[in-house]
């Protein structure tokens, strides 16, 4: 991902948070986004939601990354 897409992510990770946080529903925050010509959906944002607390805590090792990356590379997992 190049510098400006993780600008981008961030910045729209704590919009939805903010909004969140601020009680406004799933639906709203769907469509607040669709209307800046950001399609993501309603179920997207649950999800974000649901899984900020666990991505925020702790960074995944690149190390790790890299391994199972070799691995799969040299035919150790499935693609599906």
């Amino acid at each position: 991902m190049r510098i400006q897409e993780n600008v981008r992510l961030a910045g729209n990770f704590n919009r939805i948070r903010e909004l969140n946080e601020a009680g406004v529903g799933a639906n709203t925050i769907s469509g607040l986004f669709k209307d800046h010509g950001i399609n993501i959906s309603p179920d997207d944002v649950r999800t974000l939601i649901k899984c900020d607390k666990a991505l925020t805590s702790k960074s995944l090792p690149k190390k790790a990354c890299k391994q199972v990356i070799q691995e799969n590379e040299l035919g150790g997992f499935a693609t599906t």
